[in-house]
């Protein structure tokens, strides 16, 4: 890896050395002092940004990473990899946070945190984006569709009600993430719901999540 002078594009400093294979994804932390990599050698790396010179011990990944980001808070860490899994890290530590975040169904390609830190989208080689709860590890709502090839990159808008991502099917799509909208996909569902033959009112589902999906469905978005 190396760092640039942003205004005058010269190198700074020797190259950061220590991956064994390449390096695929890299980022700052919030206030510029560290860095971290993810390379395809199955490890992730924090570096000194002003030094050049590791932080700690490398941070086994478990499988070729090829997207890491910092929370904003700057408190974690994200990463993704081939073993088709996002996971947590304690940026200051080092240590794995919770379990792996799992439910794509192939390779992560990119992973952001929300504005707030609170939420990670992910886009992965199965083509569908998922968002997921950052503190507890599990999604939030269905997987996104509507790419036809694998998601290279995912951001989220700095309002964090809104995400982009990029696909190899030579689009670029923008995803309403709101909490309204997330809820109304959702009854959208469960509206034409097997068990179901009209609004969720009218019959009574048959399945626990059938059940609470109609509750929230009713209180926040059908209601009077």
């Amino acid at each position: 890896m190396r760092l640039w002078d942003a205004r005058t594009g010269t190198p700074i400093g020797q190259p950061l050395k220590g991956h064994m294979v390449g390096v695929i994804s890299v980022a700052f932390s919030p206030d510029g002092q560290r860095i971290v990599s993810g390379s395809w050698d199955k490890t992730v790396r924090l570096w000194d940004a002003k030094t050049g010179t590791p932080i700690g011990q490398p941070l086994k990944g478990y499988d070729e990473i090829n997207a890491v980001a910092f929370s904003p808070d700057g408190q974690r860490m994200a990463t993704g990899s081939f073993d088709n899994e996002v996971r947590l890290w304690d940026a200051k530590t080092g240590t794995p946070i919770g379990r792996p975040l799992k439910g794509h169904e192939d390779m992560i390609g990119s992973v952001a945190f929300s504005p707030d830190s609170q939420r990670i989208v992910s886009g992965s080689r199965d083509k569908t984006v998922r968002l997921w709860d950052a503190k507890t590890g599990t999604p939030i709502g269905q997987p996104l569709k509507g790419h036809e090839d694998v998601v290279n990159s995912v951001a989220f808008s700095p309002d964090g009600q809104h995400i982009v991502s990029g696909s190899q099917d030579k689009t670029v799509r923008i995803w309403d993430i709101s909490w309204e909208s997330l809820l109304r996909i959702a009854c959208n569902q469960l509206r034409y719901h097997s068990n179901l033959n009209q609004r969720p009112s009218l019959n009574q589902p048959t399945t626990d999540v059938a059940r609470e999906a109609k509750q929230t469905c009713e209180q926040y978005v059908w209601k009077p």
